[in-house]
């Protein structure tokens, strides 16, 4: 645990570190792709990654090529600017940070038994990496945090077996209804989004300065690490209480004591994660993860994050009803595979939606797009029926249809 949170605060930190260099060396338009680019591969692919976890009997492999993608950005990142695009060393990081998440993740839990605690120690030091890679990136800083890496996952792979041995260990199934389960999981996700939305959203009116940036990092890995400590006996207290103070009171020093208590309330909803999905639990941890990135762009619409819910609902809802409706045509009755339908819709519709309303909608944009989400929602399938034709042609007929219908109903209300 306490290596894991150690690598983890410097994955997150070597990550900012690096993206913000590049920013520097190519302008604020770099950053601006870099970051879009790192935070869908780095949020986005968490659940496929973690997919890739859970069928993985030896971690310790995802955790080498995990080092090796964010070596390979870092030296990218020392070349771009005059020989590669700034976007190359975003896409390595961003999947380097991906597998590191969910095999670090996935490792934890397994190896402690799904301990709250640690859990939250382990994901509590990467919003205090993020804080210190932007307060104090440099190049020294930089390659001093991947020696680190490197140095710390070449000693615990040869003296932890757990890396090898404990994640192949067979889980007991869960005594839950797979409706239950997902359901579950659902309602898990609806509140890591709003906790996503609550904590972007108080902090961005703030002047991010260096002393408050690293303020803001220190709260909230602080109220992740004793999240798990606290909760133990007083789950429903700290949620309660969080809620309270972000919804009742006006801007007050009492809102640090809610970002202290809202970032502890990450150990609960990975712990109820992994509890409900055992031996899923890459799967647990990356839906939660990718569950982030919607609060997060909702908040940084500074002020239009809540009047854009509606058509983001207008064309969520209707999209989880053609394709289950697909699905159901198809004659396909596994619980497992319709809830997962709707899961992988929220994560791949809203995002993509958000992309085309607020920075393009090109017809390139929206083909791509479509693409890209036909391609994601197969591999989706896939773990769930374990045969690659059939989830290909679910992935290709339900998005096919879903947005040729989506279409026809432009096209009609463009007429009338």
């Amino acid at each position: 645990m306490g290596i894991g949170a150690l690598l983890h605060f410097l994955v997150d930190g070597l990550c900012a570190c690096c993206l913000y260099l590049v920013a520097e060396a190519g302008g604020a338009g770099s950053l601006l792709w870099a970051f879009i680019i790192y935070n869908v591969l780095a949020f986005l692919t968490q659940p496929l990654t973690g997919m890739l976890a859970d069928r993985m009997r030896q971690l310790h492999l995802l955790l080498m090529a995990s080092v090796a993608l964010l070596a390979l950005g870092v030296a990218t990142a020392s070349l771009f600017t005059s020989h590669l695009s700034p976007l190359t060393p975003a896409i390595l990081l961003g999947m380097g940070n991906s597998l590191f998440h969910v095999c670090g993740g996935k490792q934890v839990a397994v190896a402690t038994g799904n301990d709250i605690r640690a859990l939250g120690v382990f994901v509590s030091t990467g919003a205090f990496g993020l804080a210190v890679g932007i307060v104090f990136h440099s190049w020294l800083l930089l390659y001093a945090m991947l020696l680190a890496i490197v140095v710390l996952v070449l000693w615990i792979i040869p003296l932890s077996p757990s890396w090898t041995s404990q994640a192949a260990k067979p889980s007991s199934p869960s005594s839950l209804a797979p409706s239950m389960i997902w359901c579950t999981l659902l309602l898990l996700m609806g509140f890591v989004m709003f906790r996503s939305f609550a904590g972007e959203a108080f902090t961005s009116g703030l002047t991010k300065g260096a002393g408050m940036t690293l303020l803001i990092g220190a709260l909230a890995m602080m109220g992740k690490a004793l999240g798990g400590w606290l909760v133990r006996r007083f789950i429903v207290f700290v949620a309660v209480l969080a809620a309270v103070i972000f919804c009742i009171f006006t801007p007050h020093p009492i809102w640090w004591i809610g970002l202290l208590l809202i970032n502890g309330t990450m150990a609960i909803t990975l712990y109820w994660a992994n509890s409900v999905m055992p031996g899923r639990e890459g799967l647990a941890f990356g839906l939660l993860a990718a569950a982030l990135m919607p609060g997060y762009l909702l908040a940084q619409l500074t002020g239009e994050g809540f009047s854009v819910v509606p058509s983001l609902l207008l064309t969520l809802l209707p999209t989880i009803a053609i394709e289950l409706a697909v699905l159901f045509s198809l004659r396909e009755r596994r619980a497992d595979v319709l809830w997962s339908s709707v899961v992988v819709n929220i994560l791949t519709n809203v995002p993509l939606n958000l992309f085309v309303i607020y920075v393009t909608n090109s017809v390139l944009t929206v083909i791509v797009g479509e693409l890209l989400v036909v391609v994601l929602e197969a591999l989706w399938y896939w773990y769930f029926v374990g045969n690659w034709r059939q989830s290909a042609i679910y992935s290709f007929l339900c998005n096919g249809i879903s947005f040729l219908l989506g279409l026809l109903v432009q096209l009609v209300i463009q007429l009338f």
